[in-house]
């Protein structure tokens, strides 16, 4: 959680203020990583961010595995 939700319950509406950025209600979400099960709560664009950077973390893993196998295994 980033330190504008520290504490905040799931289904909580929050305002995050802080410098560039004011979110007059923000919700807390709870997701979790379809591929690897890795668990967030934080605000909604937050947790878009992780699920993001777990797709391009996941794919990346999937392509490399593909490349070892077609150079005959590690």
């Amino acid at each position: 959680m980033a330190e504008d939700d520290v504490g905040s319950e799931v289904g909580e509406i929050i305002e995050i203020q802080r410098e560039g950025v004011h979110e007059p209600a923000a919700e807390v979400v709870q997701t979790t990583c379809p591929v690897c099960g890795e668990e967030f709560i934080g605000t909604k664009r937050e947790a878009g961010g992780f699920l993001s950077g777990h797709e391009v973390y996941h794919r990346h893993e999937m392509a490399m595995a593909v490349v070892v196998d077609e150079m005959g295994g590690a």
